[in-house]
C-alpha cells in the first residue's frame, strides 16, 4: 500500500475478496427484496416502506449495542458469527419469496388488502412479516460488518498511516459501488431470462455457497495481520487495555479477570441503560465530529436514490421496466466511482474538510433540478413523460453520486481520525450509524405517509431540503474545526 506501511497482498486479496461476495450478496438481496415485494404487491408502496421502516427503525434503537459487541467479543469469532447469520438470514427470506412468488401468488395481492379469505390473509401477512423480520436482522448484521470490518479492522490495519487509511477506505468503497452496479443487472438478467422464482432460487444458493469462502477468506486477513489478534479488555478506570492473546495461560487469565470486571460494569437496570445511552450519546454530541457526522446522517433522508420507494415509483408511475431501472442504477454507481477517484485528488488539492464541503453542495446543485423535475413536465400515470424530463431526472440522480461518494469518502477519514485513540472508538461510531437509521427511519416515515406513487414528488422535495440542511451541518463543523469557511484573495471569511 504503502512504503512505510507494506501490506501482504494476499491478506489484502482475502480482504477484499471477502468484501466483495459480502457487498455483493447485501447488494443483491436489498436490491432483489424491493423488487420482488413490489412484484407480489404491486398497487402499494407500503410492504417496501414498513420493510425499510423496520429495518432502520432496529438499527436506531440497537446500532450502539452492536457497536459495544464489536469493541468487546474478540475480532475473528464476531465477523464469522455475522457471516454466519447474514447468509442463513438471506437463504431463508428467499425461500419466503419462493413461496410467495409461486403457491401464493394467486392470491397474495388481494390477500394484503384483507380481500380473500381469512386463512390467505393470515398466511400472506405472516410470510411478510417474517420477510420484513429478515430484512431488519439482515441490516443490523450489515451495522455489525461495517462497524467491525470497515471501521475497526480497517483503521488497525492501517496503522495510523493516513495515506494507507485513504487507499483502504477507496478500496472498499469501490468495491461497495461495483458490487451494487453488478448485483442489480445480475437480479435483473436472471429475472428477464428465466422469471422471478428462477432469479429468487438462484440467490438462495449464491447465499449459501458464498458462506463457506467467507469463512475461509476472513480467517486468511486475521491471520496475515497480527495487529488484529489483539484482545481488547475493559480495566475498572474505563481505559481500554490491549494485550495479545499469545502470551499463554497468564493472558488468558487476565483477559478471564477483565470480562469479569467488564461485566460487573454493565448496567443491570432499566435506569442505568438509559442513563448510559444518555451518557453515551451526550459525549458523541459533544465531540467536534458530531456536525459532520449529522450532515451525513441527512444525506440518508432522500427518495432520490435507488432505494425501493424511488424504484416503486419509476415502475407505477414512469411505467420503466427492471432492465432500464437496473440500467441507471448501474450509471449512478458508475458515477460513484468516479467519486471516489475525485476525492483523492480534492484532498491533495484542497484538503480533506474543503474536498467535503465542494463535495456536498456539488450534490445539493445536481439534485434541485431533479426535483424541480418531478414537478413539471412528468407527463400522465403510467408513462414514461417526456425526454427531458426522463434526462434531467436520471441524469441529475447519476451526476450527484459523485458528490455523494466523493463526501462519503471524506467524512469517514474524517470519523476515522477523530476516534483512532478514542477508547469506545467502535461505540461512538455506531452513534453515527445510529443517526443515519434515524434519518431513514423519517424517510420511511415519510413514504407510509405518501405511499402512492403520485405523490413521491412531495417526498422528492423534503429529500432535497435535508441534503441542503446537511450541507448547512458540515460548514458549521467546518467553522468549529478551522475557525472559517471561505478563503477569499488570501483572507480567511466567516
Amino acid at each position: 500500500m504503502s512504503s512505510s506501511s507494506p501490506i501482504d497482498r494476499v491478506a489484502l486479496a482475502c480482504l477484499l475478496l471477502q468484501h466483495t461476495s459480502s457487498t455483493f450478496g447485501s447488494g443483491a438481496y436489498e436490491f432483489a427484496s424491493f423488487l420482488f415485494l413490489i412484484q407480489i404487491f404491486p398497487d402499494t408502496l407500503i410492504p417496501a416502506s414498513l420493510a425499510g421502516l423496520c429495518s432502520t427503525g432496529c438499527g436506531l434503537i440497537l446500532s450502539a449495542y452492536i457497536g459495544s459487541l464489536v469493541d468487546r467479543l474478540p475480532r475473528l469469532p464476531f465477523v464469522r458469527m455475522t457471516i454466519g447469520i447474514q447468509k442463513i438470514l438471506q437463504a431463508f427470506s428467499y425461500s419466503l419469496f419462493l413461496l410467495l412468488l409461486v403457491p401464493l401468488r394467486h392470491f397474495a395481492a388481494n390477500a394484503f388488502h384483507g380481500k380473500a379469505a381469512i386463512g390467505e390473509v393470515a398466511i400472506t401477512w405472516f410470510i411478510l412479516l417474517l420477510v420484513i423480520a429478515c430484512s431488519a436482522t439482515l441490516g443490523l448484521s450489515a451495522t455489525g460488518m461495517i462497524v467491525a470490518i470497515e471501521r475497526d479492522w480497517i483503521t488497525e490495519i492501517a496503522h495510523g498511516d493516513p495515506t494507507v487509511l485513504t487507499r483502504l477506505n477507496t478500496y472498499m468503497r469501490r468495491i461497495d459501488l461495483l458490487s451494487r452496479l453488478v448485483a442489480p443487472l445480475v437480479v435483473s438478467l436472471t429475472t428477464s431470462l428465466g422469471g422471478y422464482p428462477l432469479a429468487t432460487g438462484a440467490l438462495l444458493g449464491f447465499a449459501i455457497l458464498s458462506y463457506g469462502v467467507e469463512y475461509l477468506w476472513i480467517k486468511v486477513v486475521y491471520n496475515h495481520f497480527p495487529v488484529l489478534e489483539r484482545n481488547k479488555r475493559i480495566i475498572p478506570n474505563g481505559v481500554e487495555e490491549i494485550g495479545l492473546l499469545e502470551r499463554g495461560q497468564e493472558a488468558e487469565l487476565d483477559a478471564g479477570q477483565g470480562e469479569q470486571q467488564e461485566a460487573e460494569q454493565q448496567p443491570q437496570s432499566l435506569s442505568e441503560r438509559l442513563q448510559s445511552e444518555k451518557d453515551d450519546w451526550l459525549e458523541f454530541i459533544r465531540l467536534p465530529i458530531f456536525f459532520s457526522s449529522t450532515s451525513m446522517a441527512l444525506i440518508h433522508l432522500t427518495t432520490l436514490s435507488y432505494d425501493g420507494t424511488f424504484i416503486s415509483y419509476i415502475k407505477a408511475a414512469r411505467g420503466w421496466d427492471d432492465t432500464i431501472i437496473a440500467s441507471m442504477r448501474g450509471l449512478c454507481l458508475m458515477t460513484g466511482l468516479i467519486g471516489t477517484a475525485v476525492m483523492p485528488l480534492l484532498e491533495r488539492k484542497v484538503g480533506l474538510e474543503r474536498a467535503g464541503a465542494w463535495s456536498i453542495w456539488f450534490e445539493v446543485g445536481c439534485l434541485a433540478p431533479v426535483a424541480l423535475a418531478l414537478f413539471y413536465g412528468t407527463g400522465r400515470y403510467g408513462e414514461h413523460g417526456p425526454v427531458w424530463n426522463s434526462v434531467i431526472l436520471f441524469g441529475g440522480i447519476a451526476i450527484s453520486r459523485i458528490g455523494l461518494w466523493s463526501f462519503d469518502l471524506c467524512q469517514l477519514k474524517e470519523l476515522q481520525l477523530a476516534l483512532d485513540d478514542h477508547p469506545r472508538r467502535n461505540q461512538l461510531t455506531a452513534r453515527q450509524i445510529s443517526l443515519q437509521n434515524l434519518f431513514d427511519l423519517l424517510k420511511y416515515v415519510l413514504t407510509l405517509w405518501a405511499s402512492s406513487p403520485s405523490c413521491f414528488k412531495w417526498t422528492a422535495l423534503v429529500s432535497w431540503l435535508a441534503i441542503v440542511s446537511g450541507a448547512v451541518s458540515y460548514a458549521v463543523y467546518l467553522r468549529s474545526v478551522r475557525g472559517h469557511l471561505l478563503h477569499i484573495c488570501g483572507r480567511k471569511v466567516l
